[in-house]
């Protein structure tokens, strides 16, 4: 990421359903007749987002996560990777789901979202590993970058202690599509990634499967 890119915005689905004071677009929403239940944004300079979504149950995030999968294999989504994730009551992160599921790119889904989960969530919190050793130094660089703007810890922020969700880096103009396929996530928040950092993250992926 250059210094002259704009930093990654990150805006509270839950509340924005239009556009935040960033300048951010929204670029989906979920709801129903009184009003969107989850809405998300990203900055539409960017290629990629991470996406992470709370849900009120494990039911409910494994399923959002076989609806994304569908959505991925019928070429429907552009979606890198993928994982089902869950806090405990002192908010550290545990992975519940992560498949060998192959994308376009040939990158593995688990590969992918671990790399995305180990940049986004502080690493103290962080449960387990998934076989970074490999990529450590480009891990550690990403790190770096992301959370300068704080980006990080709040994407983070959107799961409280015994929460379930979803965490996945998608194409940008796939976001709206990625949230019509979750209706139950009670908050979804998403932020920009730039095309290098995507390629990145899903070059690492590969390395370390």
């Amino acid at each position: 990421m250059t210094n002259e890119q704009q930093e990654p915005a990150v805006v509270d689905a839950a509340v924005v359903a239009e556009a935040d004071d960033t300048g951010a677009t929204v670029v989906g929403a979920i709801g129903d007749e009184t009003g969107p239940k989850a809405a998300g944004a990203v900055v539409t300079d960017y290629d990629h987002a991470v996406v992470v979504a709370a849900f009120a149950d494990d039911t409910a995030a494994h399923a959002a996560y076989e609806a994304l999968r569908a959505a991925e294999t019928g070429e429907a989504l552009h979606i890198d990777g993928v994982l089902v994730i869950k806090t405990d009551a002192e908010s550290k992160v545990h992975i519940q789901k992560m498949t060998d599921h192959s994308t376009r790119t040939g990158a593995k889904w688990g590969a992918v979202g671990g790399l995305v989960l180990g940049i986004v969530f502080p690493p103290a919190i962080i449960a387990s590993t998934v076989g970074w050793g490999a990529v450590g130094g480009i891990l550690g660089k990403f790190r770096q970058e992301f959370h300068k703007s704080e980006v990080g810890e709040a994407l983070a922020g959107t799961l409280g202690p015994n929460q379930s969700g979803i965490l996945a880096l998608v194409r940008s103009t796939d976001v709206a599509a990625a949230k019509q396929a979750m209706p139950e996530a009670t908050k979804v928040r998403t932020a920009g990634v730039d095309e290098e950092t995507a390629k990145g993250i899903t070059d690492a992926a590969k390395k370390a499967s």
